[in-house]
């Protein structure tokens, strides 16, 4: 199952909102949507698309439409308030009730917390299948679970291994300082790995919607931008729609552009913007640039100082105490060795070769 589109009439802060989450008029498995706070993806995930499928109800004049896989036939349902419009190969009509009870798949990550009993329980039932219906001895199941986790965090640099199983069914890991250590007791960054990802893996959902809001949380940059990929694997190993709501440029650029939805508020209204040049491998900076649309990338105090820098030059005053001092202070601030002060001073050594050249 997965989100072809969603239409919102009227909400508290979305108008005539329009979301295609399609590539080529097909719904795409993984979709990151991103923006500042205050742009509306929480309220999204959680206001709209995880509690219209859950509490079985849609906002008057707004629909979401879906892809459906049922009996090899591909089917196209738009589920609104009033009526069920369906489009199949066949002339199949569902009725509201037995219709949402075909969707009930949607799973709902919310930001910054960590469903460790739900984690614990999906690693648990994982080696009671292991051991309980594979034939497989305790000793075997956590080699398996093990390996599995090795091979999925494989480039994260991962302290952590996998324990097994104590007495009292919790699942311990280890790593160089101990050798049984709870969910609770790994960092906040593997917490979020383990509670989400690898729980995920491992619980092995299909044909669902996993709703993730903020799957940055917690995590160091150089994991941010290596997350994608498990997500994407899960997505397409289990047809699965993976949609995300984040902040990092980190995520965004490490998917292609057509998986990239940015929510903007302007007058009060939320827009999307879904056609860019790129994204995926760009740098940092670049996506904040251009994908987030930020003023700058320093501290609005540095961005003025520098500003202030650059007009003193194009007045040709650079010559004077105020600017002498100004670059004093930024060079003591940011650095010496700063490219924008690296800039400023070639600039400026430039222009006094043109004015004793014109002197002479």
């Amino acid at each position: 199952m997965k989100i072809k589109q969603i239409y919102i009439k009227n909400h508290k802060i979305f108008k005539n909102f329009v979301l295609d989450l399609t590539h080529n008029g097909k719904a795409l498995n993984l979709i990151v949507i991103a923006g500042i706070n205050g742009s509306g993806k929480t309220t999204l995930f959680q206001d709209f698309i995880y509690h219209s499928f859950k509490n079985e109800v849609m906002l008057k004049e707004s629909y979401i439409e879906v892809e459906y896989i049922e009996k090899k036939q591909h089917k196209i349902f738009k589920i609104d308030n009033d009526s069920l419009s369906v489009n199949t190969f066949k002339d199949i009509r569902y009725t509201t009730d037995n219709l949402y009870q075909k969707f009930k798949n949607v799973v709902y990550y919310e930001a910054g917390f960590s469903d460790r009993q739900s984690a614990k329980n999906i690693i648990i039932q994982f080696i009671d299948k292991l051991i309980y219906e594979e034939d497989n001895k305790s000793s075997e199941a956590y080699l398996i679970t093990r390996k599995i986790l090795n091979s999925i965090f494989k480039d994260f640099d991962l302290q952590i291994e996998f324990k097994g199983v104590d007495r009292n069914r919790e699942p311990l890991f280890r790593n160089d300082v101990s050798e049984k250590i709870k969910i609770e007791e790994l960092s906040d960054g593997e917490q979020e790995l383990i509670t989400k990802a690898f729980s995920i893996y491992l619980a092995d959902i299909k044909d669902s919607i996993i709703l993730i809001d903020e799957p940055e949380s917690s995590l160091h940059p150089k994991w941010q931008a290596r997350i994608v990929q498990i997500y994407q694997k899960i997505a397409d190993k289990n047809n699965n729609q993976i949609i995300f709501a984040t902040h990092s440029p980190h995520i965004v650029a490490s998917v292609r552009k057509e998986q990239i939805r940015i929510l903007v508020k302007e007058d009060n209204v939320i827009r999307v913007i879904d056609q860019f040049n790129g994204a995926y491998g760009w740098k940092v900076d670049r996506v904040l640039l251009e994908i987030f649309r930020t003023d700058g990338l320093r501290t609005p105090e540095i961005e003025k100082k520098l500003s202030a820098l650059k007009t003193i030059i194009f007045n040709d005053k650079y010559e004077t105490d105020t600017f002498k001092n100004l670059q004093s202070e930024l060079e003591i601030s940011i650095g010496f060795d700063d490219s924008d002060l690296a800039l400023i001073r070639m600039e400026v050594a430039k222009r006094r070769k043109m004015k004793n050249e014109i002197n002479c």
